[in-house]
């Protein structure tokens, strides 16, 4: 018994939305890249840090003791309290005496300004 192969022809209005369909398709994507390109690319590059000269300006060590879990291997486990010490500086970018942090992070949590 022989495979009988079957041939489709398109009737003209099947074949222009197949035609349209791809288009959009297309239209959809290059649209996503421009405007990827467009507002994401400032929006990550606005986010970089940007390196400036900081001055100290005083050192503060207040009475205030931290608790601070530590481990030491897989048996040793430990607590102690440890001195907060806060350094302010005169930051040479925006021109403002800020509180120096460890990372953005603790900025987040810890967003005291004033010295």
């Amino acid at each position: 018994m022989a495979k009988m192969r079957v041939s489709y022809e398109y009737s003209e209005a099947e074949d222009k939305s197949i035609r349209l369909g791809l288009f959009l398709i297309v239209c959809g994507i290059l649209s996503l890249f421009i405007l990827g390109f467009c507002w994401l690319s400032p929006t990550l590059q606005s986010m970089q840090s940007k390196p400036a000269n900081c001055t100290v300006v005083s050192v503060l060590r207040p009475e205030e003791m931290f608790e601070c879990v530590f481990t030491c291997g897989s048996d040793c486990k430990g607590t102690s309290l440890y001195p907060c010490l806060q350094i302010f500086v005169n930051n040479s970018e925006s021109n403002s005496v800020a509180l120096l942090h460890f990372d953005e992070q603790q900025l987040v949590l810890n967003p005291k300004v004033n010295a």
